[in-house]
C-alpha cells in the first residue's frame, strides 16, 4: 500500500526535475555572488609565488587547484578557476608567472585525463577579467610523478614563454600566436625550473639530473651544462646583471654560477634541502628557501650570510621579491600552507653596508589553510569560521580580522552559545573546550567522549551543549552537557547508530535533535533522549529556524515536515552545504559548483551562483545568514571565506 502523497509527491519531483534540468542555465544564474569582502587562503601546498611588474599584484599557484590574485597588501582579490570537466580535471598548479606587461598570467598545471593517466599543460589567463585565454598543450602522458609543468617563465619582452616540464622538456612558445618555438628533452630527469635572464640572452633550466643547462635566446641552442650539485637542481635565477645564474638544490647548497664561463665562484650553504632561489631586482639580496622552514639572506657583493627568516612551519617552496626590493614573499607546504610577506619594519634601520635587511614579518597573506567546515554568525555580527586547528573572529559587515583561537586539533566543527559569549571546539584527546569569544580564554573542558570530536551544537536557550565523536564502536553517543555547570545530562543513542555524529543541531523550541551518523540521519527527543526515527536517505540535516522543516543533504536534497515526517521536497544535487534564512523563507544550498536559493513556500528555483566558488567539482562547504538576513557567508574547500549580498533580504533589513 502505497504511503498518503507519495504519487502527488512522485509527480511533483518529475516537475522539479525538468525544471532543474533546464531553468538554471536559462533565467536562473547570477554569476558572481555580489561579495562585500573575502578572506583568501589556500588548503595545499602553495607552490608558486610571483609579483607584477609593478609591484601591486601578487599572485599564487597552489595544489588546491586554484590560482589565488592578491594586493600588495595581501587583500585577497579573486580566483581563477578552470571550469569543471570530469573527464580532464585540473590536478595542481605547480607555477605561475605575470607577463612583463601585467596583463597575463602563465600557469604551469598537471591534469587528470582518466584512467590514472595525467598530462601536463599551460593556461594563460587575461588579468583584467579572469578569462583563460589561451592554453598550450603537446606534453608527454604519463603518471602523477612524471607529468605537470614545474615552471614557467615569460622572456623580459614578452615575447615568449618558456615552460619547464617533469617529462624532461624545456619548450617555448610565441605568445602572439600560440606557435612553440623550441622543444628540447637535454635533461635527463624530470625539469623543475626555468628563468630567462634579464637582458633576454639567455634561458636556464635546473633539473633531478643534477645539472642545470644554459640556452642562447637567438636559436634556442644548448651553450652550457653546469655540473656539480650531488642532488636535484631544484631552482634556477639570474641576476638582474644577467652575469650570475644561481641555483637551489636538495645537496642543502646555492651556487653562483658565472653565466659566461660557467665558473663557480660561490656556492653558498643553506643547511638544508634547497627549495627555491630568489634575486632582489637591485642585486644586492639572493633569498633562498629550504626544507628545514628557514629562508636565508646572502649578500652577494661579500658572499654572506645577512639573515635568517624564522617564521614559517612547514617547507619553503617558493619566493619573490617585489620589484623595489622592498619585501620578499614566501610560500610554504604541508601543513601551513601559508604566504608571508617580509620587509623592513617602518622603524627598523639600515644595516652599516646599505642593505635593507628585511627580517621583519610584515604579514601574512593567507589566513585558513584547510577546507571551512563551518560559519556561525554571532547576535552581534561577527562572522566565525572554523577550519584547519582553528576559529577565526571577523567583523560581520567589514571582515576585520578580530582574534584567533588555537583549538591544536582538526576543527571539524563547531558552535556559538546563542548570546555569542561561548564558543565550543574539538579539543585534544577527544575533549570538548568551552572558550569566551571575547578574549579566548579557556573556560572548560568536557572529557567523556573517547574519539575525536565532530559535531557541537547549542540549544536555542542556551541551557544545552550537544557534542558528538568520530565512530568507536563501543560508546557511540551523543552527549548533553548542562551549560551551568558542565555536567552531563544524558547520552543519546539508538539502534544501529554509529558515529561519527556530524551535524548536530537543535530544533527551534529545543524539543528535537538531529544528527547525521555516519551519514544516516536521526532525530531524538531532547527531554528524554528518546530515539524517534532515521531516514532512507544519507547527509547531513539542518531543521529550519521555525521549526517546522528538517533538510537533509542528500542528493538530490530532501525536505521532510518535522510535524509528520512527510517529505515535501526534493530539490538538488548541491548538497555540501545547508543555511535557511532566518525567518524560514528561503533555503540556501552549496555544493560543488554553485550555491542555489530556494524559495520554502513553494519550493522553486530562485536564483544559483557558479562563479567565485573555488575550484569547480569541489566548491561550497559551509554556508550562514547573518542575524538579519542582508547577508550571506559561504566557506569553500579552498580555505576562502567569503560575505556576500543576500539577494532576497526580508523587508526593512539593513
Amino acid at each position: 500500500m502505497k504511503r498518503l502523497g507519495e504519487n502527488r509527491f512522485g509527480e511533483w519531483r518529475l516537475i522539479t526535475s525538468i525544471l532543474l534540468t533546464f531553468l538554471p542555465a536559462i533565467a536562473f544564474s547570477q554569476g558572481r555572488p555580489d561579495i562585500i569582502w573575502a578572506k583568501g587562503g589556500h588548503s595545499d601546498s602553495v607552490n608558486s609565488v610571483a609579483y607584477s611588474p609593478d609591484g601591486q599584484l601578487l599572485v599564487s599557484g597552489s595544489s588546491d587547484r586554484t590560482i589565488k590574485l592578491w594586493r600588495r597588501d595581501g587583500t585577497f582579490i579573486r580566483t581563477l578557476a578552470i571550469p569543471f570537466d570530469i573527464n580532464h580535471q585540473l590536478f595542481d598548479v605547480l607555477s605561475v608567472a605575470i607577463s612583463p606587461d601585467s596583463t597575463l598570467i602563465a600557469a604551469g598545471v598537471q591534469q587528470t585525463i582518466g584512467g590514472g593517466q595525467f598530462t601536463s599543460a599551460v593556461h594563460i589567463w587575461r588579468i583584467s577579467d579572469g578569462q583563460l585565454v589561451q592554453t598550450f598543450t603537446g606534453y608527454a602522458v604519463g603518471g602523477v610523478t612524471n607529468t605537470g609543468v614545474s615552471s614557467v617563465a615569460f622572456s623580459p619582452d614578452g615575447q615568449y614563454l618558456a615552460s619547464g616540464s617533469r617529462d624532461q622538456s624545456v619548450k617555448v612558445w610565441r605568445m602572439s600566436n600560440g606557435n612553440l618555438v623550441s622543444s628540447r628533452s637535454d635533461h635527463v630527469q624530470r625539469v623543475n625550473s626555468v628563468a630567462f635572464s634579464r637582458n633576454g640572452q639567455w634561458l636556464a633550466s635546473g633539473s633531478d639530473d643534477d645539472t642545470a643547462k644554459l640556452y642562447r635566446t637567438s636559436d634556442w641552442g644548448l651553450v652550457q651544462t653546469f655540473t656539480g650539485h650531488t642532488n636535484d637542481v631544484l631552482s634556477v635565477a639570474f641576476s638582474p646583471d644577467s652575469n650570475r645564474l644561481a641555483t637551489g638544490s636538495w645537496d642543502g647548497t646555492v651556487r653562483l654560477w658565472n653565466v659566461t664561463n660557467a665558473r663557480l665562484p660561490l656556492s653558498l650553504m643553506h643547511g638544508s634541502n634547497v627549495f627555491c632561489v630568489a634575486f632582489s631586482r637591485d642585486g644586492k639580496l639572493l633569498a633562498s628557501g629550504a626544507n628545514d622552514h628557514s629562508i636565508k639572506l646572502w649578500d652577494l657583493k661579500r658572499g654572506v650570510l645577512v639573515d635568517t627568516l624564522l617564521g614559517h612551519s612547514a617547507s619553503v617552496l617558493t619566493l619573490a621579491f617585489t620589484p623595489d626590493s622592498q619585501m620578499l614573499a614566501s610560500g610554504s607546504w604541508y601543513p601551513e600552507f601559508a604566504i608571508k610577506v617580509w620587509g623592513q619594519s617602518p622603524a627598523g634601520p639600515t644595516a652599516s653596508n646599505g642593505l635593507n635587511p628585511l627580517n621583519q614579518l610584515l604579514f601574512t597573506v593567507t589566513n585558513h589553510s584547510s577546507s571551512i567546515s563551518e560559519l556561525i554568525f554571532t547576535p552581534n555580527d561577527k562572522l566565525i569560521s572554523g577550519a584547519d586547528t582553528t576559529a577565526r573572529l571577523w567583523g560581520g559587515s567589514n571582515g576585520r580580522f578580530l582574534r584567533m583561537i588555537n583549538a591544536a586539533t582538526s576543527v571539524t566543527a563547531m558552535a556559538v552559545s546563542p548570546d555569542g559569549q561561548l564558543i565550543a571546539l574539538p579539543g585534544a584527546n577527544h575533549t570538548v573546550k568551552i572558550y569566551h569569544t571575547a578574549d579566548g580564554m579557556l573556560v572548560q573542558t568536557l572529557v567523556g567522549h573517547t574519539q575525536d570530536i565532530t559535531g557541537l551544537a547549542f540549544s536555542h536557550d542556551g541551557t544545552l551543549l550537544a557534542s558528538g565523536a568520530f565512530f568507536d564502536g563501543n560508546n557511540d553517543v551523543i552527549k548533553l552537557w548542562n551549560v551551568s555547570n558542565w555536567t552531563l545530562v544524558r547520552n543519546l543513542s539508538g539502534p544501529f547508530l554509529f558515529g561519527p555524529f556530524m551535524a548536530i543541531n537543535f530544533s527551534a523550541d529545543d524539543a528535537l535533535i538531529s544528527a547525521s551518523c555516519e551519514s544516516v540521519p536521526a532525530v531524538w527527543h531532547v527531554s528524554d533522549g528518546t530515539f524517534i526515527r532515521t531516514f532512507p536517505v544519507s547527509g547531513l540535516t539542518r531543521f529550519s529556524p521555525d521549526g517546522t522543516l528538517l533538510a537533509i543533504a542528500s542528493n538530490p536534497v530532501h525536505i521532510y515536515r518535522t510535524s509528520d515526517w512527510v517529505q515535501v521536497a526534493a530539490l538538488s544535487d548541491q548538497n555540501q552545504a545547508l543555511a535557511f534564512t532566518p525567518d524560514s523563507h528561503y533555503l540556501a544550498v552549496g555544493g560543488s559548483s554553485q550555491i542555489q536559493f530556494w524559495r520554502v513556500s513553494d519550493w522553486t528555483l530562485q536564483l544559483f551562483y557558479d562563479h567565485e566558488l573555488g575550484y569547480p567539482g569541489q566548491g561550497v562547504t559551509s554556508l550562514a545568514f547573518s542575524p538579519d538576513a542582508s547577508r550571506f557567508a559561504y566557506g569553500r574547500t579552498d580555505a576562502v571565506v567569503a560575505l556576500a549580498t543576500n539577494p532576497f533580504p526580508p523587508a526593512g533589513s539593513q
